[in-house]
């Protein structure tokens, strides 16, 4: 319910700057707008390195495969893992779960909850990798949370954009080679880019890119010239969040769980005590261990009150739980 369609600005009406009008130009991305675009984010992120790739997903994987990972190894990841998630790990690994002795942890940060490893596996100076696609940092965050070099960020889901990711890294040689790579394959950049701007709007059953998507490296003028033009619904997004969580917070502080570090794209109430909701909002699990490898899921109902939810209807299902509990409208 909360997650939006790949891509995720797709909901958007074309009178919006985040629906973009792709453009098949011989037009090299403008260098500058990504020096402006990586010093954004790694100003929002606390993070000395921000890099712009063509998406989470090939950030994830670029990461992999500079770090020695590739079929003969193993990636733990959580229970409950996303398809968006499995999709590009698959494409160069094999995945596990509740595996101490994997070869590299994926740590997703779900729902803007922040989550922790082992110390044990922080020292073995395994590769880890911490997955805030989704997530706002709030005043108390800290990039690298579980001692690690690298984070990623999925722009779709932070800006409404339909292509995009962000690598935060304190490694100065993925930053320096990412860097060189970036503007290196323009022919699979500009493949990738426009198969995936297709699958938005013209053929939906169309997930090929999905493949391009997880092995290209370089971004295309189109992938920079949206990232750029959408870097203002940050703020929108974030705003529209927190003015949402607050009013939901004014009623049912007591019922929802939240983190001081991450803000995520939806407010979590505890299924206990709540089954009234259910009608309303969609049940799902969330791990209320925050040691990765003690989890332990429970049923929750999460609200969207992301800027890809009107108004309208965030309002519509928040009067809904306001009457099944019993609540004035006074907002």
């Amino acid at each position: 319910m909360f997650q939006w369609p790949e891509p995720a600005y797709s909901k958007f009406p074309k009178n919006n700057k985040a629906y973009y009008n792709y453009k098949k130009v011989n037009k090299k991305p403008s260098a500058s707008k990504v020096k402006k675009i990586e010093r954004f984010f790694s100003k929002k992120y606390k993070s000395k390195f921000a890099i712009l790739m063509p998406s989470g997903r090939s950030a994830i994987n670029q990461i992999l495969i500079n770090n020695g990972i590739n079929r003969s190894k193993i990636i733990n990841v959580p229970l409950w893992t996303s398809t968006c998630l499995l999709h590009a790990l698959t494409a160069i690994t094999n995945v596990s779960v509740r595996n101490k002795k994997a070869d590299g942890f994926i740590i997703v940060h779900k729902w803007g909850i922040t989550y922790n490893i082992d110390k044990n596996i922080i020292s073995s100076k395994k590769l880890i990798i911490d997955d805030s696609a989704d997530c706002f940092p709030r005043n108390f965050y800290k990039p690298f949370v579980n001692n690690t070099k690298f984070e990623i960020l999925s722009l779709p889901k932070l800006i409404g954009t339909f292509t995009g990711g962000i690598i935060l890294t304190k490694d100065k040689k993925l930053y320096s080679l990412l860097k060189k790579r970036q503007f290196q394959n323009d022919k699979i950049a500009k493949t990738q880019s426009l198969r995936k701007y297709f699958s938005a709007f013209k053929d939906k059953e169309n997930f090929d890119w999905r493949f391009y998507e997880s092995l290209n490296y370089s971004i295309d003028h189109n992938t920079v010239e949206n990232v750029y033009n959408c870097l203002p619904n940050y703020e929108l997004n974030q705003k529209t969040l927190t003015r949402r969580e607050n009013l939901l917070k004014k009623y049912f502080k007591k019922k929802i769980i939240s983190d001081e570090k991450r803000q995520g794209p939806c407010v979590i109430f505890d299924y206990k005590n709540n089954e009234n909701f259910k009608k309303i909002l969609e049940i799902k699990h969330l791990d209320d261990n925050k040691n990765k490898f003690k989890e332990n899921y429970k049923k929750c109902f999460i609200f969207p009150i992301h800027f890809g939810i009107t108004e309208k209807v965030f309002l519509r299902t928040f009067h809904k739980l306001l009457k099944v509990s019993k609540l004035k409208k006074n907002e």
